[in-house]
């Protein structure tokens, strides 16, 4: 890691702003990589980081790093046997965490555990990262093997997660390409506030740390005050988060009467150059309410396993699509089903971890990666994401629906959280209604409502059958990811079969438990 006086991390510490100097973060790391040596880590070995975004979550990337250790990268909203069962299956024998209540059970499944958090360590740790004693430890000499630098996991969405590996050079290559494309470079400085176990955090992470750039560390929690106090140049949301910077800046301009535009520019800083969304699909009406008030927001998409995919980008930015394709690759468009497929030189994943190795992915540079995702290319070329392979139901008439339209459709009708189509054995789409325990739905008033709905649909397209189911999706239920994107075959699976079905053409009183009929294709 060089040093590069005019990089800075700012960061919370104890609920107030701090900061630190490339050459201390560099001594700080060297202390983590000291550690990790005197407990018996050696190149190669594998150390799980568990945690939120903080200084110290980099100082334990950054110190496997030095020490020559690959990191396992788990979400910290992963439930503890999820992240145990993780680390187990990835050959750790160290873990990194900031959650004081997942250490006994990491102790209990034979792990060693440095704690990353703030206050007091927790009984049973081996140290505290805040407690060490940064320029005490020696360089450490001994050469990396090139090789992988983390594992990380797929999102889970269409099967159990998988882990794999991933080499840094096609995330520096992919970065390379961005700052050329978006002119980024050491002057700016980057938000991050998404968990550092997603791979886009660390790729603008590492090319930021080589290139000199300033760093916010901040969370969900904090990121609007942070924005305010240290006036960010990038910044990367998700849809969620940056629907709910828009609302707030509505909200602000509704009670004081200003200007809107303003507000919603107010609301990114005066320093804002790029705003970047991905990981879901982004409301376009949002989208183009920041355009339209001057702010540079770009809508990307990529998968964890192949890298970036299409790019909106200056001068060429379509609300509703993901941008035009990557200019390092190519796309297409499979016959028959409209999957996507890529050709990059550039995926990200390595190998596939098995048995206790790393299986390297081996395929020919001309080849076509799927990506289980439908999508259609426009005449210009902008490429838009309708859904995953799994959105699409197979109806025994052999005619193929798109759901999320429908479900979309189906909440806010409903005033439901979610909604899950299915196909039962009844003939027709049947509708789970995830409600709120504290709003509980009414099943009349949903039946009404989707016989309204189905009026404006295609007869295939018409929801049967409901059922509504008094509690959320979970993590812990398996029924959704730990990036909090639902999981339909888990759904299925879980709340569909043996569901209490409610007729939506006869109302409430015609019920039934009939079975979810097949697979979705």
């Amino acid at each position: 890691m060089p040093d590069k006086p005019a990089g800075m991390l700012h960061y919370r510490r104890g609920g107030e702003s701090a900061g630190a100097s490339y050459p201390q973060c560099h001594r700080d790391a060297l202390a983590v990589a000291a550690l990790l040596r005197e407990r018996g880590v050696r190149p190669g070995d594998r150390v799980a980081i568990h945690g939120d975004t903080s200084y110290a979550w980099v100082l334990a990337d950054l110190g496997c790093l030095l020490a020559g250790a690959v990191s396992v990268a788990l979400y910290p909203s992963a439930p503890v046997t999820r992240a145990i069962g993780t680390a187990a299956e990835s050959g750790c024998r160290l873990v990194f965490t900031d959650n004081p209540g997942y250490v006994a059970g990491f102790r209990a499944a034979g792990f060693e555990v440095v704690f990353l958090g703030e206050g007091d360590a927790p009984e049973g740790v081996t140290a505290s990262v805040g407690d060490l004693k940064s320029g005490a430890a020696p360089p450490v000499t001994e050469a990396r093997p090139d090789g992988p630098f983390t594992i990380v996991s797929t999102s889970g969405t269409l099967a159990e997660p998988k882990l794999f590996a991933v080499h840094s050079a096609p995330l520096l290559f992919t970065m390379d390409r961005f700052a050329e494309l978006y002119g980024i470079g050491g002057s700016d400085r980057l938000l991050l506030y998404l968990p550092l176990s997603h791979l886009p955090q660390r790729m603008m992470l590492y090319w930021g740390l080589a290139a000199g750039m300033d760093f916010v560390l901040s969370d969900p929690g904090h990121f609007v005050a942070d924005t305010a106090a240290l006036s960010p140049t990038l910044h990367v949301a998700v849809p969620k988060s940056l629907q709910h910077v828009h609302w707030r800046a509505v909200e602000q301009a509704k009670r004081t009467g200003g200007d809107r535009a303003a507000a919603l520019r107010a609301a990114f800083g005066p320093s804002i150059r790029a705003i970047f969304v991905g990981s879901a699909p982004a409301d376009p009406h949002v989208l183009t309410e920041l355009l339209d008030a001057g702010l540079p927001v770009y809508e990307v998409y990529g998968t964890t396993e192949l890298g970036m995919i299409g790019l909106n980008r200056p001068g060429g930015t379509r609300p509703g699509t993901v941008g035009r394709p990557i200019p390092w690759g190519q796309v297409r468009l499979a016959p028959q089903t409209d999957e996507i497929l890529v050709r990059t030189p550039t995926p990200f994943l390595y190998g596939r971890l098995g048995n206790g190795g790393i299986a390297v992915e081996e395929r020919p540079p001309g080849t076509w990666w799927p990506t289980g995702d439908v999508g259609e290319l426009d005449p210009d070329g902008y490429l838009t994401v309708r859904g995953r392979l799994r959105d699409f139901l197979a109806l025994s008439s052999g005619e193929k629906v798109f759901v999320r339209p429908i479900e979309e459709s189906a909440v806010r009708a409903t005033g439901a959280v979610h909604c899950v189509l299915s196909q039962t054995e009844a003939p027709g789409l049947g509708a789970l209604l995830f409600f709120d325990p504290d709003r509980p739905g009414d099943a009349e008033a949903c039946g009404a409502h989707l016989r309204d709905l189905n009026a404006s649909l295609h007869p295939w397209e018409r929801i049967r059958r409901f059922a509504l189911i008094d509690g959320l999706p979970s993590i812990e239920q398996g029924t959704v990811t730990e990036t909090m994107k639902l999981r339909r075959h888990k759904i299925d699976e879980i709340h569909g079969r043996g569901a209490a079905w409610q007729s939506v053409r006869r109302g409430p009183a015609a019920a039934s438990t009939a079975p979810i009929r097949g697979e979705q294709t």
